[in-house]
């Protein structure tokens, strides 16, 4: 590159030697300054890099993490509060006392009659009816419980979909995706669609209710519906209750029992009042009365409070099992996230390879061999919609991309855009363009905020290409966010600068522009070092042809100086 002479191979089998992180930073940097066929040799050693760069250290199972939110910490719903009051509880009581105390009348009435018979018969009414009292009131509480789920989900009211956009609607179409995606069977799918729908709105609403008061971003909260979904699949497969009436059944062993016993309990009762009308039949008709009116209010009143406590109690203990295993599965996944981050440079890394062999299928759809470019710009853009995320202080990364080569050759431009899917290291080339320099009619940059810039490419004989150079998701605030350093992090990540100086000087002036920026210009030494540089110039051998261009520094600098001050300059 000095113009002495020296052997590029040996050059070439130093830089091999380099630590591959330095070694990949100067090849980089050698294919913009070189030309000629050391350039050409330079770009083969560097697409290689990126062919063994673009998918290297796990990228299509590291890369989607990147883009993943920190999840939100495990959470279960809460008991709903007991609907019983104190009041409620206290009349309960009194009625309770108004019930029990004419059947202990007549009990006591019976037992002085001191028969074998009327004992029996007492004894007999006391366990028979605590007995078939226990049933009822488990059979009542079933029954509300499965009226309650019913109500959860949906059954007993029209549906109606979230507001869009939202954070509920979110989570209502995430279970939706993953309610299909997980079906046990696909022959099975709309059945399991359809009988599962109940449960998916109960779960939606869940997850709504317990996170959308917090600041907890959308995607938050796709690692608890994902483990959400399996647990119903796992239950639809195994064969286990999943609608109310299943989950809260009462089996026909339970109803029979429960029959047998308000049969037995209604005989003993008809004994021990047979008994008390014979001992003490005006007292045993104002008992019965009296414990008929107070049934009538006791009865459903302690059916409540003992079904408002007993569901209290379960829903508890179910909170405490499900939250369990939330908080198994939020380290199980949290775990898994740290494990399999990939680092922002690791990201870095390969786009640029990405980039690179885009760029090296542009030159080869062309026909181009690369010391033919005399520049070229790339411009990655994100394609929406698309999961965007990015480090402190860095760059935002995409996991979609609409790259744009820019190749600027002695004929004109060349123009190629590709969609980079980035999670899969993929791509397709969407559309090519080709146009003269004079074809360049206008470069606008449309500034909207200090997070959106727009460039809007202007040509003769066509219409005005937009293309969203930055655009950096909006925070959940919504608050417009200041021209800041990562701003300008973000245009130089997408080599905005590069490719709007090349633009913007083609559109002025056309190919003068170009023949300016290529050659290089007069040269211009001081009088007082005007005769030693130009033996120098002499003395040195003429520089072989796949060396750089190179110009006289303004400044009494020696000849290699200014040369390499010279290739920096002017790649």
């Amino acid at each position: 590159m000095d113009g002495t002479g020296g052997d590029p191979v040996e050059a070439m089998v130093r830089l091999d030697r380099l630590p591959a992180v330095q070694r990949d930073l100067i090849l980089r940097h050698l294919g913009l300054v070189l030309t000629g066929s050391m350039k050409q040799e330079v770009w083969h050693r560097i697409r290689a890099n990126a062919e063994l760069e673009q998918c290297s250290r796990e990228r299509v199972d590291r890369a989607w993490v990147y883009f993943e939110p920190v999840p939100a910490k495990a959470r279960a719903l809460k008991p709903r509060p007991k609907s019983t009051t104190i009041s409620e509880v206290c009349g309960g009581l009194f009625l309770a006392s108004l019930f029990l105390f004419p059947v202990g009348v007549m009990v006591k009435a019976v037992l002085a009659q001191g028969s074998l018979v009327s004992m029996i018969s007492c004894l007999s009414m006391l366990t028979f009816g605590s007995a078939a009292a226990w049933h009822i009131a488990l059979w009542d509480h079933k029954r509300r419980r499965r009226l309650a789920k019913e109500g959860e989900y949906g059954y007993r009211r029209s549906h109606v979909r979230p507001p869009k956009r939202g954070f509920a609607d979110h989570v209502e179409r995430t279970f939706d995706y993953y309610f299909f995606k997980y079906t046990p069977d696909p022959e099975t799918r709309d059945e399991w669609l359809s009988e599962t729908a109940g449960i998916r709105r109960s779960l939606r609403n869940e997850v709504a209710r317990i996170y959308r008061e917090s600041s907890v971003r959308e995607g938050a909260v796709n690692w608890l519906i994902r483990f959400m979904v399996r647990d119903v699949r796992q239950h639809w497969i195994k064969g286990l209750p999943l609608e109310p009436e299943e989950i809260h059944a009462v089996g026909t062993p339970f109803k029979a029992r429960c029959t047998v016993l308000c049969l037995f309990s209604a005989v003993a009762t008809g004994m021990v009042l047979t008994t008390a009308l014979q001992q003490a039949p005006i007292t045993t008709v104002g008992c019965v009365l009296l414990a008929v009116v107070t049934g009538r209010f006791a009865i459903p009143l302690w059916l409540k409070v003992h079904s408002e406590r007993r569901r209290y109690s379960e829903e508890d203990r179910e909170r405490e099992g499900i939250l369990a295993a939330r908080e198994a599965e939020y380290e199980r996944w949290s775990a898994k996230l740290k494990k399999l981050m990939p680092t922002d440079t690791e990201m870095e890394n390969w786009l640029n390879a990405d980039k690179t062999l885009i760029l090296d299928e542009a030159l080869k759809h062309h026909r181009l061999a690369w010391h033919e470019v005399t520049t070229h710009a790339l411009l990655p853009t994100p394609d929406r919609p698309c999961k965007s995320s990015s480090v402190k202080n860095g760059p935002w990364r995409h996991s979609k991309y609409e790259i744009r080569v820019f190749l600027v050759t002695n004929d004109g431009v060349r123009e190629v855009t590709a969609g980079l899917d980035f999670e899969r290291a993929r791509w397709h080339r969407n559309e090519r363009d080709n146009y003269r320099f004079d074809a360049l009619s206008s470069v606008q940059v449309e500034i909207k905020s200090a997070r959106r810039y727009t460039l809007n490419i202007t040509l003769t004989n066509g219409p005005t290409k937009s293309i969203p150079v930055s655009d950096t998701p909006v925070l959940d605030s919504g608050d417009e966010e200041p021209q800041t350093e990562a701003s300008d992090i973000n245009l130089d990540a997408a080599g905005f600068s590069h490719t709007l100086r090349i633009l913007e000087g083609m559109a002025a002036e056309g190919r003068p522009w170009f023949e300016r920026a290529t050659d290089p210009p007069p040269t211009y030494v001081s009088d007082s070092h005007q005769s030693g540089l130009q033996q120098d110039v002499e003395d040195s051998p003429p520089p072989p042809n796949d060396t750089v261009r190179t110009e006289q520094s303004p400044h009494p600098l020696p000849v290699r100086a200014a040369r390499e001050l010279s290739a920096l300059a002017h790649p």
